[in-house]
């Protein structure tokens, strides 16, 4: 983000954003719009008519990403907790969690969703009570050897997350969150990919992959589907695919008990 004074923030004139979608207003600052990156920048004080009117339409995102970029912008961090009261509708329940300050990064080697489906299609039998009987230990069985290499990948998803941000005392610490927690942090790193704002996409990438491995930790449930069908479906980032599909390749049994997900590999 840009250098600025809270005093320029404060002084500037608020421009306005319609979510088309649940077609609601919302209004910010424009100093500190324009300092979260140059597209936003050129949005705010080009030449185009929305610099003009002080207002743009929004077709593509929903208000809780706004709200979570909105709350991002004015303090430097953002937790879902913030969105809760402001959203309408029903909210479904999700595991809390605390999010630490931190970075990551996951390599380019990215396979499709589809790439990887051959070997998700089916969910490793679990062993017999007669596999249990000694043998030499340089003989491994298939589903040794499936779990050995689920255990490495999980290794390299947890180690993706290791990184640490600089850190701020300045910021809010965010509590928990509701509603579909995972869906939330991967739109918003979509919504940070396409203008550009690098820093919130280091921050909402990191939290994404937290939370998954904070329920890998606290208990036996894996995110919604529905995170994956989005990446799925929708047009996302490939460095956003690549965390995914790892993630899925390490849950694969758990996931397939979900018909959501046995649906989506059937496509």
């Amino acid at each position: 983000m840009g250098s600025i004074s809270f005093e320029d923030i404060i002084s500037s004139k608020t421009f306005r954003f319609s979510i088309r979608m649940q077609k609601r207003e919302f209004a910010m600052h424009s100093a500190l719009i324009s300092a979260q990156c140059p597209a936003l920048s050129k949005l705010v004080n080009g030449e185009f008519k929305e610099a003009r009117d002080f207002h743009a339409e929004l077709e593509s995102v929903n208000e809780e990403t706004f709200i979570l970029f909105a709350q991002y912008a004015y303090t430097g961090d953002y937790n879902s907790e913030m969105s809760k009261g402001l959203l309408k509708g029903p909210r479904k329940e999700a595991m809390s969690f605390i999010v630490k300050d931190s970075e990551m990064e996951l390599k380019q080697s990215s396979p499709e969703l589809k790439d990887v489906m051959p070997a998700l299609k089916e969910a490793p039998a679990e062993p017999s009570v007669s596999s249990k009987k000694k043998r030499c230990s340089k003989c491994k069985r298939p589903h040794e050897e499936d779990t050995t290499r689920r255990d490495k990948l999980w290794g390299e998803f947890k180690n993706a997350c290791s990184s640490n941000l600089p850190p701020r005392i300045d910021w809010l610490v965010a509590k928990s969150c509701s509603g579909n927690v995972f869906l939330s942090h991967a739109r918003l790193y979509v919504f940070a990919d396409c203008y550009g704002i690098f820093r919130l996409m280091d921050l909402s990438f990191y939290k994404l992959g937290k939370a998954l491995v904070d329920i890998e930790v606290d208990s036996d449930k894996v995110a919604d589907v529905d995170v994956l069908q989005y990446c799925y479906n929708e047009l996302t980032p490939l460095k956003l695919r690549s965390l995914l599909v790892l993630y899925a390749a390490c849950k694969v049994e758990t996931l397939w008990k979900s018909t959501k997900f046995r649906e989506l590999l059937a496509r």
